[in-house]
């Protein structure tokens, strides 16, 4: 069973610095829901949610599917009996890198983030954290995922303040 706990932490500008950017970052896992899913209807144990204080919803279990897709950028394909997680910066590329191949009782980490913009033109930050268990059915409990540091990790974290002027070249006359 390949358990999969995928949550977004949403943020705006007014936090993405000091202690609240340092708490942004600290978030790795989240408790899943003590609802046990009913397993016999796939062989994937999703947890999908948006990071607030409320508690976990329901996981649910779902059949595999050839180039599964866990988010806009992250696929998984199996092979024998590992699973092979895949990336892509830009979906609409077709490009998918190879990130990590994932093997019984492994755990693996993808974190990436991005920003948009509101109608209004206000930034809104987003930080995207997907984990990985491969493990027996019966190891389903809601702090799956606490243990600290996981098998893999990759990380595709962009630089998201806008600096105005300050990367662009200055050229001078001097005389």
């Amino acid at each position: 069973m390949l358990f999969i706990q995928e949550f977004t932490v949403k943020y705006d500008k007014s936090q993405r610095s000091g202690e609240d950017m340092r708490r942004i970052n600290n978030i790795q896992f989240k408790e899943i829901s003590d609802v046990r899913p009913d397993f016999s209807s796939g062989e994937i144990c999703f947890c999908k949610e948006i990071c607030t204080r409320k508690s976990a919803k329901p996981a649910k279990a779902v059949p595999y599917q050839e180039h599964f897709r866990v988010s806009e950028r992250v696929f998984l394909h199996k092979q024998d009996e590992k699973y092979q997680i895949v990336y892509a910066h830009r979906p609409a590329q077709q490009f998918f890198k190879p990130v990590f191949m994932l093997g019984k009782n492994q755990y693996g980490r993808i974190v990436y983030n991005w920003r948009t913009s509101t109608f209004d033109s206000e930034w809104e930050y987003f930080r995207m954290i997907i984990n990985f268990l491969d493990a027996d059915a019966s190891a389903y409990r809601p702090k799956l995922f606490f243990r600290k540091e996981p098998d893999f990790l990759f990380e595709d974290l962009e630089w998201l303040r806008y600096c105005g002027e300050y990367h662009k070249r200055r050229i001078t006359n001097a005389r």
